[in-house]
């Protein structure tokens, strides 16, 4: 059998390693060697040099001289910012959404909302099925701000939201245990205050929907700081 060209190759290695970044399979600052990621692939260091400039460009990976590439750091300040300036141009573009909620509009949230309760959520969170119900639950909330009268904010918030992806999978992967989250529960009460014509109650729903990521991710840093002096002492007479 003839070897893939070299553009398929790339093209399977970006989509594995991506899905691997997105799914925690490297934690957050991980050195990636090009080498030992062509060995690993089976494909030139060129070929993963090319992969990782891709994933640099689309912020999972970063590239320093004398340093190469690194998944990117879990930059809490960063997260939280990105969080509170969702909370307020996602939450004004649902309001506005819900307040001219026609047939239409509700159809399309319906319809979306199906979909993503009819897909599953994958096991391994770096598989394809991770990536389905992923594209599934970002149409999901693109339909919940699509009644909106402002383009520019429809996309501003849908910019914002694809900014936020990889933390919103590293919410739930980078965690020691199982997480308590219901996001089932969390859609179908965004979908509820949407057919209920409830504006306020849907941004309310909705704000609680994104800073539980920024919270999760913030108790997983907590757990990887270094103990300070007095908190190492104390540990020292337990």
């Amino acid at each position: 059998m003839a070897e893939p060209p070299a553009r398929s190759r790339a093209a399977r290695v970006f989509a594995d390693l991506r899905s691997q970044i997105l799914g925690g399979r490297f934690a957050p600052g991980t050195r990636l060697s090009p080498r030992a990621l062509a060995t690993a692939n089976d494909v030139s260091v060129s070929v993963v040099r090319e992969v990782l400039t891709r994933l640099a460009e689309q912020g999972l990976v970063t590239s320093e001289p004398q340093f190469g590439f690194s998944v990117v750091q879990l930059d809490m300040a960063e997260v939280r910012d990105l969080s509170r300036v969702r909370v307020l141009i996602e939450g004004e573009a649902l309001r506005d959404a819900v307040r001219h909620a026609s047939a239409d509009y509700e159809a399309d949230v319906l319809a979306a909302h199906h979909l993503l309760s009819r897909t599953p959520s994958a096991a391994a969170p770096d598989s394809a099925a991770a990536d389905t119900w992923s594209a599934a639950h970002a149409d999901f909330h693109r339909a919940l701000i699509s009644g909106c009268s402002s383009p520019r904010l429809r996309d501003l918030a849908n910019s914002l939201r694809d900014m936020t992806e990889l933390y919103r999978r590293w919410s739930l992967t980078l965690q020691s245990s199982p997480s308590q989250r219901d996001a089932a529960a969390e859609h179908q009460a965004l979908l509820d205050a949407v057919l209920d014509h409830d504006p306020d109650r849907a941004v309310a729903v909705s704000t609680d929907h994104i800073t539980i990521t920024a919270d999760l991710l913030a108790a997983y840093a907590e757990s990887r700081a270094p103990a300070t002096p007095d908190a190492a002492r104390r540990s020292e007479t337990v």
